[in-house]
Protein backbone atom coordinates (compact mmCIF):
# COMPACT_ATOMS: atom_id res chain seq x y z
CA UNK A 1 0.00 0.00 0.00
CA UNK A 2 1.33 3.51 -0.83
CA UNK A 3 1.91 5.26 2.31
CA UNK A 4 0.00 9.02 2.25
CA UNK A 5 2.44 10.57 4.18
CA UNK A 6 4.50 12.24 1.96
CA UNK A 7 6.81 13.96 4.57
CA UNK A 8 7.71 10.51 6.33
CA UNK A 9 7.70 9.07 2.74
CA UNK A 10 10.58 11.26 2.17
CA UNK A 11 12.69 10.09 5.76
CA UNK A 12 13.27 6.67 3.88
CA UNK A 13 16.02 5.99 6.44
CA UNK A 14 14.21 7.58 9.54
CA UNK A 15 10.83 5.42 9.16
CA UNK A 16 9.43 2.24 6.89
CA UNK A 17 5.81 2.40 6.35
CA UNK A 18 4.88 -1.77 7.15
CA UNK A 19 2.46 -3.88 7.29
CA UNK A 20 1.39 -4.72 11.40
CA UNK A 21 0.98 -8.43 11.82
CA UNK A 22 -1.12 -8.20 14.83
CA UNK A 23 -3.88 -5.53 12.86
CA UNK A 24 -4.10 -8.04 10.02
CA UNK A 25 -4.44 -10.70 11.90
CA UNK A 26 -7.49 -9.12 14.18
CA UNK A 27 -9.36 -7.80 11.45
CA UNK A 28 -8.63 -10.97 9.04
CA UNK A 29 -10.32 -12.70 12.20
CA UNK A 30 -12.84 -9.70 12.44
CA UNK A 31 -13.58 -10.16 8.46
CA UNK A 32 -14.43 -14.06 8.19
CA UNK A 33 -16.73 -14.14 11.53
CA UNK A 34 -18.82 -11.16 10.09
CA UNK A 35 -18.79 -13.11 6.73
CA UNK A 36 -19.68 -16.35 8.76
CA UNK A 37 -22.37 -14.40 10.39
CA UNK A 38 -23.71 -12.91 7.14
CA UNK A 39 -23.73 -16.50 5.54
CA UNK A 40 -26.11 -17.85 8.63
CA UNK A 41 -28.00 -14.57 8.20
CA UNK A 42 -28.57 -15.96 4.50
CA UNK A 43 -29.51 -19.65 5.18
CA UNK A 44 -31.58 -19.10 8.21
CA UNK A 45 -33.35 -15.43 6.22
CA UNK A 46 -36.99 -16.74 6.58
CA UNK A 47 -36.36 -18.07 9.83
CA UNK A 48 -35.16 -14.61 11.01
CA UNK A 49 -38.38 -13.49 9.21
CA UNK A 50 -40.81 -15.83 10.58
CA UNK A 51 -39.36 -14.68 14.35
CA UNK A 52 -39.55 -10.85 13.48
CA UNK A 53 -43.34 -11.52 12.43
CA UNK A 54 -44.08 -12.29 16.11
CA UNK A 55 -42.95 -8.93 17.16
CA UNK A 56 -45.93 -6.86 18.66
CA UNK A 57 -46.65 -2.96 20.05
CA UNK A 58 -43.99 -0.30 18.85
CA UNK A 59 -41.93 -2.86 16.96
CA UNK A 60 -44.23 -4.68 14.94
CA UNK A 61 -43.18 -1.86 12.22
CA UNK A 62 -40.08 -3.05 11.83
CA UNK A 63 -41.24 -7.05 10.92
CA UNK A 64 -40.79 -6.71 7.43
CA UNK A 65 -37.24 -5.42 7.66
CA UNK A 66 -35.30 -7.31 10.57
CA UNK A 67 -34.03 -10.13 8.15
CA UNK A 68 -33.21 -7.97 5.16
CA UNK A 69 -31.00 -5.36 8.10
CA UNK A 70 -29.56 -8.38 9.53
CA UNK A 71 -28.09 -9.53 6.04
CA UNK A 72 -27.26 -5.62 5.37
CA UNK A 73 -25.16 -5.36 8.22
CA UNK A 74 -23.57 -8.81 8.23
CA UNK A 75 -22.48 -7.81 4.43
CA UNK A 76 -21.39 -4.18 5.81
CA UNK A 77 -19.33 -5.20 8.30
CA UNK A 78 -17.34 -8.40 6.26
CA UNK A 79 -16.70 -5.79 3.29
CA UNK A 80 -15.66 -3.64 5.95
CA UNK A 81 -13.49 -5.64 7.56
CA UNK A 82 -11.66 -7.23 4.56
CA UNK A 83 -10.80 -3.79 3.41
CA UNK A 84 -9.16 -3.05 6.98
CA UNK A 85 -7.06 -5.97 6.76
CA UNK A 86 -5.82 -4.92 2.91
CA UNK A 87 -5.73 -1.27 3.45
CA UNK A 88 -5.76 -0.36 7.29
CA UNK A 89 -3.16 -2.76 9.22
CA UNK A 90 -0.18 -0.59 7.90
CA UNK A 91 1.66 1.62 10.63
CA UNK A 92 4.90 3.45 10.35
CA UNK A 93 7.94 2.62 12.20
CA UNK A 94 11.29 4.39 13.00
CA UNK A 95 14.04 2.38 11.68
CA UNK A 96 16.70 2.95 14.57
CA UNK A 97 14.24 1.44 16.83
CA UNK A 98 11.53 -0.50 15.07
CA UNK A 99 8.68 0.87 17.42
CA UNK A 100 5.63 1.27 15.68
CA UNK A 101 3.98 5.04 15.73
CA UNK A 102 0.40 5.48 16.99
CA UNK A 103 -1.51 8.13 14.97
CA UNK A 104 -3.45 10.51 14.81
CA UNK A 105 -5.11 12.90 11.85
CA UNK A 106 -6.69 15.51 11.45
CA UNK A 107 -8.53 16.99 8.14
CA UNK A 108 -8.29 20.50 7.35
CA UNK A 109 -10.28 22.88 4.51
CA UNK A 110 -7.39 25.39 4.37
CA UNK A 111 -5.07 27.04 1.94
CA UNK A 112 -1.67 26.31 1.28
CA UNK A 113 -0.68 29.58 3.69
CA UNK A 114 -2.70 28.29 6.20
CA UNK A 115 -1.28 24.99 6.55
CA UNK A 116 1.74 26.34 6.62
CA UNK A 117 0.99 28.63 10.15
CA UNK A 118 -0.50 24.63 11.50
CA UNK A 119 2.96 23.50 10.94
CA UNK A 120 4.32 26.74 13.10
CA UNK A 121 2.15 26.13 15.85
CA UNK A 122 3.59 22.65 16.17
CA UNK A 123 6.96 23.22 15.79
CA UNK A 124 6.09 25.96 18.70
CA UNK A 125 5.80 23.00 21.22
CA UNK A 126 3.01 25.24 22.87
CA UNK A 127 -0.38 23.76 22.83
CA UNK A 128 -1.71 27.54 23.03
CA UNK A 129 -0.31 27.80 19.77
CA UNK A 130 -1.73 24.51 17.69
CA UNK A 131 -5.33 24.43 19.97
CA UNK A 132 -7.85 24.24 19.05
CA UNK A 133 -7.67 21.87 16.01
CA UNK A 134 -10.41 21.22 14.27
CA UNK A 135 -11.20 18.20 11.62
CA UNK A 136 -13.34 18.69 8.73
CA UNK A 137 -15.32 16.37 5.99
CA UNK A 138 -12.96 17.47 2.93
CA UNK A 139 -10.17 19.62 2.73
CA UNK A 140 -6.70 19.26 1.38
CA UNK A 141 -4.44 20.14 4.26
CA UNK A 142 -3.46 16.82 6.69
CA UNK A 143 -1.94 17.39 10.21
CA UNK A 144 -0.95 14.11 11.33
CA UNK A 145 0.59 13.63 15.30
CA UNK A 146 2.36 10.44 15.55
CA UNK A 147 3.84 9.22 19.10
CA UNK A 148 6.95 6.95 20.16
CA UNK A 149 6.16 6.11 23.53
CA UNK A 150 9.11 4.48 24.11
CA UNK A 151 11.41 7.06 23.44
CA UNK A 152 9.28 10.07 24.66
CA UNK A 153 9.33 11.70 21.27
CA UNK A 154 6.43 13.14 19.43
CA UNK A 155 6.67 13.49 15.35
CA UNK A 156 3.99 16.51 13.85
CA UNK A 157 3.64 16.20 9.54
CA UNK A 158 2.06 18.71 7.63
CA UNK A 159 0.56 18.10 4.46
CA UNK A 160 -1.39 20.17 1.46
CA UNK A 161 -2.40 18.35 -1.06
CA UNK A 162 -1.66 14.46 -1.95
CA UNK A 163 0.46 12.34 -4.50
CA UNK A 164 3.13 13.66 -6.03
CA UNK A 165 1.71 16.94 -6.58
CA UNK A 166 1.88 17.34 -2.66
CA UNK A 167 3.50 19.90 -0.45
CA UNK A 168 5.05 19.05 2.49
CA UNK A 169 6.67 20.84 5.52
CA UNK A 170 9.92 19.96 7.18
CA UNK A 171 8.90 17.04 9.80
CA UNK A 172 8.43 18.38 13.27
CA UNK A 173 9.95 16.62 16.44
CA UNK A 174 8.79 17.34 20.08
CA UNK A 175 10.15 15.87 22.58
CA UNK A 176 10.35 16.68 27.15
CA UNK A 177 6.94 18.57 28.18
CA UNK A 178 6.24 19.63 24.15
CA UNK A 179 5.95 15.81 24.22
CA UNK A 180 4.13 15.14 27.45
CA UNK A 181 1.29 17.42 26.71
CA UNK A 182 1.08 16.28 22.91
CA UNK A 183 0.52 12.88 24.19
CA UNK A 184 -1.64 13.47 27.43
CA UNK A 185 -4.40 15.11 24.84
CA UNK A 186 -7.50 12.80 24.35
CA UNK A 187 -9.44 13.50 21.04
CA UNK A 188 -11.61 15.62 22.13
CA UNK A 189 -9.11 18.03 23.73
CA UNK A 190 -7.74 18.76 20.58
CA UNK A 191 -11.07 20.48 19.76
CA UNK A 192 -10.94 22.85 22.87
CA UNK A 193 -8.54 25.58 23.70
CA UNK A 194 -5.41 24.76 25.65
CA UNK A 195 -5.61 25.33 29.31
CA UNK A 196 -1.89 27.06 29.87
CA UNK A 197 0.20 26.86 27.37
CA UNK A 198 3.88 26.36 27.74
CA UNK A 199 6.49 25.41 25.97
CA UNK A 200 8.80 22.51 25.48
CA UNK A 201 12.19 21.36 23.45
CA UNK A 202 11.74 21.23 20.01
CA UNK A 203 14.45 19.79 17.57
CA UNK A 204 15.83 22.45 15.62
CA UNK A 205 17.30 20.54 13.50
CA UNK A 206 14.31 20.33 10.97
CA UNK A 207 14.44 18.12 7.79
CA UNK A 208 12.08 17.74 4.71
Amino acid sequence: MRPTDGTLARLPEEFSHTRSTARTVIYSVLAVAALVALVLSIVNFDAIRDDAADMTGRRAGLRGIVAPVVVVVGAFFAVLFALLAVRGSHVWRRIATGAALTRREFRIDCNAEVAGQWHSAFASGDPANYLPIGSHKTGETWVRVYLDDADHLAFVTVQHGSGDDARTWPLVTLRDRAYVQLRELRTADFAKPAGTGAKGTVDPFLRG
